[in-house]
């Protein structure tokens, strides 16, 4: 049975490394990201095995409307998540958090529910949850509520492995300093970059590639692990 794959922040990054994944071994990419442009334009690169949808996954509404027009999904990645703004504890931006909070975590537990009505059942059935080192070591200064909200996910995947096996595998992976566009702005400068790859064991930032070659085991491959996290850090913890 052919799978499809929903893949939240699936126009760019790690989720498009995931698209690429899924749409080459020759299954459906269900793509919903908050940005039209880049969608458009990974859908085109993709080909017809993907098709994508403009979705914010911390907007309740929006997401019940894109799942009643979910096409039979067999597999979910959970990707989709923000960084935030920097906050000290003197200073703690309460709507700030809560933005955090609402996409990575109230999402991904909208966009699951989502995909649990609307599924079909599959022998490989799985949802992969892009956690990250953050959610173990508390993240980097200033970002504690990314931080939470990673490990938070680190609990629902825990719990969605209890709540729905057999039927479905429900894993973690937890990336550490991954190369993508959103890591090069935050980083914002050569000697930074420089910085941030001499307190990682391997020497280098992961690809997303990396990332999505480990979400195509835990999707498709491992077929008897449910409820871990994959560390994909170079080391780094």
């Amino acid at each position: 049975m052919n799978a499809a794959v929903l893949i939240t922040g699936g126009a760019s990054g790690i989720g498009r490394a995931v698209a690429e994944r899924v749409v080459a071994r020759g299954a459906r990419a269900i793509l919903w990201d908050v940005s039209g442009a880049a969608l458009e334009a990974t859908c085109a690169d993709l080909g017809p095995l993907a098709d994508g949808r403009v979705v914010d996954v911390g907007d309740a509404t929006a997401v019940a409307e894109a799942g009643k027009a979910l096409n039979a999904p067999t597999h979910l990645v959970n990707n989709a998540g923000i960084l935030g703004g920097r906050m000290d504890w003197q200073a703690i931006d309460p709507v700030e958090v809560s933005r955090i909070l609402a996409i990575n975590v109230t999402g991904m537990m909208q966009v699951t529910s989502a995909f649990l009505n609307a599924r079909v059942a599959h022998p490989q059935a799985s949802i992969v949850n892009i956690a990250s080192i953050a959610g173990e070591n508390g993240g980097a200064p200033g970002f504690a509520s990314y931080g939470a909200s990673k490990g938070a996910i680190l609990a629902l995947t825990r719990a969605l492995a209890r709540d729905l096996a057999p039927e479905v595998r429900v894993n973690a992976l937890a990336p550490g300093i991954i190369d993508t566009p959103i890591q090069s702005a935050v980083l914002g400068s050569a000697e930074a970059r420089t910085q941030a790859e001499a307190g990682i064991p391997m020497g280098r930032m992961g690809t997303p590639e990396e990332v999505a070659e480990a979400a195509d085991w835990l999707l498709f491959k491992a077929s008897y692990a449910t409820g871990e996290s994959l560390r994909i850090a170079g080391g780094r913890r």
